[in-house]
């Protein structure tokens, strides 16, 4: 089980604590340490939200979490359309989502 972050994170974006800065701060091994409790904190349900340049946060209002939607979207586009070009390569896999069909979800 992850920690619960609702009592730890500061709300609002312009209030995010950089990971390396939260990793100390909770004594973790690393920001990979942190990284990955956050993420299982993610899976359990926590709206978590992150910047590249500002750190984690909880979102103040529906506008950051539609912000945070936003570009995990366009990151998981990214990540497809390089996805795409090396499935091409190798032959895709049947039954696996292409890009498509995840960006009409």
């Amino acid at each position: 089980m992850a920690l619960d972050y609702t009592h730890i994170l500061p709300t609002g974006k312009k209030n995010a604590i950089p990971a390396k800065y939260l990793a100390n701060k909770l004594m973790f091994k690393s920001t990979r340490a942190l990284q990955a409790d956050i993420a299982k904190a993610r899976a359990e349900g926590q709206v978590i939200c992150s910047s590249t340049t500002g750190g984690y946060y909880l979102p103040a209002d529906r506008a950051e979490i539609e912000e945070f939607v936003a570009i995990l979207k366009a990151r998981a586009c990214n990540t497809f359309v390089a996805l795409k070009s090396a499935r091409e390569a190798l032959g895709q896999h049947p039954g696996q989502q292409s890009l498509d069909e995840f960006l009409n979800q």
